[in-house]
């Protein structure tokens, strides 16, 4: 995996100096000359990218969201969601239907199956064996039910309760699969994502030149204009029933904000911060990840986020399935994400001027829910840039 070369409880954004105008310092040097098209899958990390790692503030995580996790993935409404998202069902459908081919007399690991819709249409791919791993006990007896009153029995879909960290071993003494597959993305691609479940099984069970279903994943970011949010949702706190809320302001400004935004609120380029091989990359580098980027803008306007998105790519298919999540694609489940800046004057921004950055994303604890993110833009004038951080849990 790689950093493409193309140049809810959080904490209040903080300055940094020295280490942050070092590591933007010296991506921006990297990014003036000419570059290799890509970095070798596992490349070590750049002196700048290093040296933003480095840096982050002290937080403290006061109580676990692990519980609050999987208890709302036991909601039905949660899988309702996903199963009405037609943009990514019917990638997933076309991915593994239309390449029956793949599937045909294959053995097949879905990881974090839930009430297994995947683990169906594998089966009715014609797999000879599909083994749905789920963690939730309630999800797996509720999937049972549905797997046989659609006529698969154990013999061809098996759900099993555990996950690829736990379960010492698949059923009927098999040792390898043909295929491991998941629907494991969330929010910002990797908030509650399962992909560490993925690449253990994949690690674990996953036989040589098996397939990886989807096998490619890409974050991308651009440069947003939203003053109308800006304004309601916190210069609201300057006066709340005649109070003044203004403390209020910061921390709320630091979370995340999932939502669906308009194209015309872009204002950049939308450059590709992560680009992962789900064949080949690691963990790591999705959850310890740093990458600079660059926008060029297409437009005047005032800087007030950085908005991300994800790609999700089914490469190894006869004819190539994927599908989007970003403002120009058609509505998903997962919408995009906002990372808004408190900047107390938003950057005003001209036709063709060029912003670079840098973003970082760590994962503490194993906790699925949880991420530190951390996002630098470079100023227009002399002055140090000004370091986000946020904590999502």
């Amino acid at each position: 995996s790689r950093v493409c070369s193309a140049p809810s409880s959080l904490k209040s954004v903080q300055r940094s100096h020295g280490p942050a105008a070092l590591s933007l310092g010296l991506a921006m040097e990297s990014m003036e000359s000419p570059s290799p098209s890509a970095e070798p899958m596992g490349a070590e990390r750049t002196a700048a990218e290093e040296a933003f790692m480095q840096e982050w503030p002290q937080l403290s995580l006061q109580a676990s969201s692990a519980d609050y996790y999987f208890n709302s993935y036991n909601h039905y409404g949660v899988h309702e969601d996903v199963l009405k998202d037609s943009v990514t069902m019917t990638a997933f459908v076309k991915a593994i239907l239309h390449n029956a081919h793949l599937f045909r007399g294959a053995v097949v690991l879905d990881v974090g199956a839930g009430l297994g819709i995947l683990s169906l249409l594998a089966a009715k791919a014609g797999a000879k064996k599909v083994i749905a791993l789920e963690t939730q006990k309630e999800l797996v007896m509720m999937g049972e039910k549905v797997a046989r009153k659609n006529g698969f029995g154990p013999d061809v879909l098996e759900f099993v309760c555990g996950s690829a960290g736990t379960l010492e071993k698949l059923p009927d003494g098999l040792e390898q699969v043909d295929i491991v597959m998941g629907e494991w993305m969330g929010y910002f691609l990797m908030y509650e994502s399962r992909l560490g479940d993925v690449l253990k099984a994949r690690d674990r069970w996953l036989k040589p030149g098996g397939l990886m279903f989807p096998d490619r994943a890409k974050l991308y970011v651009a440069l947003m204009e939203d003053a109308q949010y800006v304004d309601r949702h916190f210069n609201y706190y300057a006066k709340v029933w005649g109070f003044d809320y203004s403390v209020m302001r910061a921390p709320a400004q630091t979370e995340p904000v999932v939502n669906a935004f308009a194209p015309s609120q872009l204002l950049s380029t939308t450059p590709c911060v992560l680009d992962l091989d789900l064949r080949k990359c690691s963990v790591s580098d999705c959850f310890d990840m740093a990458a600079p980027f660059q926008c060029m803008c297409k437009r005047e306007g005032k800087v007030h986020a950085l908005l991300s998105w994800f790609e999700i790519r089914f490469d190894v298919c006869h004819k190539p399935v994927s599908f989007g999540t970003g403002p120009k694609s058609p509505a998903t489940c997962w919408k995009q994400v906002a990372f808004f800046l408190n900047s107390s004057v938003p950057r005003h921004v001209r036709h063709n001027e060029r912003v670079r950055g840098m973003l970082a994303v760590r994962k503490r604890s194993e906790e699925r829910r949880h991420l530190d993110i951390k996002i630098v833009l470079e100023e227009a004038s002399s002055e140090e840039p000004q370091v986000h951080f946020y904590r999502w849990t």
